[in-house]
């Protein structure tokens, strides 16, 4: 999944400008637009993420989340509050702008007292039991990607989208996320994707996205329900959803919490 989908950020999924151009805009130069969207310098929200399983059996685990972008790396936290079995767990990740310079991420688990990195080969592994990847929480970079468009015109819960299909450009991007194609509907007025279809590589298995329940928080369109659906052979495997509840922008985060000490610390 693209980097638009970087759960981090895209917990506070935002574009600033709703203006589209008169001039026709290609695959590539829409998904650019989408990657490069402003979602504050500073965020900071809380949110549940629900487990679903086959049955419609739930698990419910509350979350605080803070971000903080600077001119060389963007730095997010999501601390778990609760319940008990998870309670102080913390991941991290920096995204640095640098696209020579490898991205970095660690998982801290208080039953085991223990800071881990967690590898680009794991980036493509479940996070914490949900449908949503390492790969889909830290980003995927826009330049590992070609992009064709595959319908000019669609509409998705009465909004204008352009359709267009990502493909990995070498087998490393597919080792590094375990997809091998995404399908990704953007709506026109503001740059934010709503639906995609991911083809996972292994297991028979396809993803289905939605981002819903979009409103402007301080000017930045911010998706307040993101769901993700794991199917294998056209049966529903497994969901999850990501459900904001309170969201800010540039305000005061402290930069000293993104730390691997502060992640022990916790809140």
């Amino acid at each position: 999944m693209l980097k638009p989908l970087s759960l981090l950020s895209t917990l506070m999924i935002a574009f600033s400008t709703a203006t589209v151009q008169a001039e026709p805009l290609d695959a590539a130069e829409i998904m650019k637009r989408v990657d490069e969207r402003y979602d504050g310098d500073t965020r900071e929200s809380r949110a549940q993420l629900i487990l679903i399983d086959k049955r419609d059996r739930q698990r419910v685990r509350d979350l605080t989340l803070f971000g903080l972008d600077t001119e060389e790396v963007e730095k997010s936290v999501i601390y778990f509050m609760s319940p008990a079995d998870v309670e102080g767990t913390a991941y991290m990740a920096y995204d640095w702008e640098d696209p020579s310079r490898e991205d970095d991420s660690w998982l801290y688990l208080p039953a085991m007292q223990k800071i881990k990195r967690v590898a680009a080969s794991e980036e493509s592994g479940a996070f914490m039991g949900s449908d949503f990847s390492y790969a889909d929480i830290n980003g995927i970079d826009y330049e590992d990607f070609t992009y064709t468009m595959i319908e000019e015109s669609e509409d998705v819960d009465g909004h204008d989208c352009w359709v267009i299909e990502s493909l990995p450009k070498d087998k490393s991007v597919i080792d590094k996320t375990g997809y091998t194609k995404s399908v990704n509907w953007i709506r026109k007025d503001n740059f934010v994707q709503v639906k995609g279809i991911i083809n996972v590589e292994k297991g028979n298995r396809i993803k289905y996205f939605a981002a819903r329940d979009l409103r402007e928080v301080q000017g930045i369109w911010t998706a307040h329900t993101l769901q993700m659906v794991t199917t294998r052979n056209n049966k529903k495997e497994h969901a999850s959803l990501f459900q904001i509840t309170e969201v800010h922008y540039n305000g005061d985060v402290d930069a000293s919490m993104f730390d691997t000490q502060a992640m022990q610390r916790g809140l």
